[in-house]
């Protein structure tokens, strides 16, 4: 009887402002963004590595290497649209697959924002002043995409979260 009343509370509750929403919205645009970004490096890198001597295998293979992130970025943010689409649109499918997406974004936003602080460290105990002033350039967008990361990687965890919870789970059903 319990779980019927509850069940019936779910049910009869007026959907209202949910975050979740609004932050599958700002993943899908974020997504797109940096889509659009790692597709034109993607294409500066080729139009480089189509410039360069047969001779020049060294630089090529640098180039290919940072073309290979670059695709593997791009194939990520489409993973990222595709999911992101398909909640907005509240596919059942695309649940499941954006509480793991998030998740792994999580992590892997957790696991970049680490390293990038430890070579941060790392260069700031150089004495050189010529690498000092180079740091100060980089210092402000630097913290920027740090305090983003901060933001992003709990943010990212919570979302898992919450499309985990009965009350979002009940609005991904088929449609008939």
């Amino acid at each position: 009887m319990l779980i019927s009343r509850f069940d019936s509370d779910l049910h009869s509750r007026k959907p209202g402002f949910a975050w979740w929403r609004m932050f599958t919205w700002i993943m899908l645009l974020v997504a797109g963004f940096l889509g659009s970004q790692y597709l034109r490096h993607a294409q500066q890198v080729w139009a480089e590595l189509h410039k360069l001597p047969a001779s020049d295998a060294e630089q090529a293979l640098g180039l290919r290497f940072m073309l290979g992130w670059d695709l593997g970025y791009l194939a990520a943010a489409f993973v990222v649209i595709i999911a992101t689409a398909g909640c907005i649109l509240r596919q059942p499918w695309a649940r499941s697959v954006l509480r793991v997406v998030a998740l792994v974004l999580g992590v892997w936003l957790a696991f970049r924002g680490v390293s990038l602080w430890h070579q941060w460290s790392a260069l700031e105990q150089v004495g050189d002043s010529s690498v000092q002033q180079q740091l100060d350039a980089f210092k402000r967008p630097l913290l920027i995409a740090l305090g983003m990361q901060v933001f992003a990687v709990p943010a990212l965890i919570w979302l898992a979260w919450q499309l985990g919870q009965p009350a979002v789970r009940l609005q991904f059903r088929p449609r008939p």
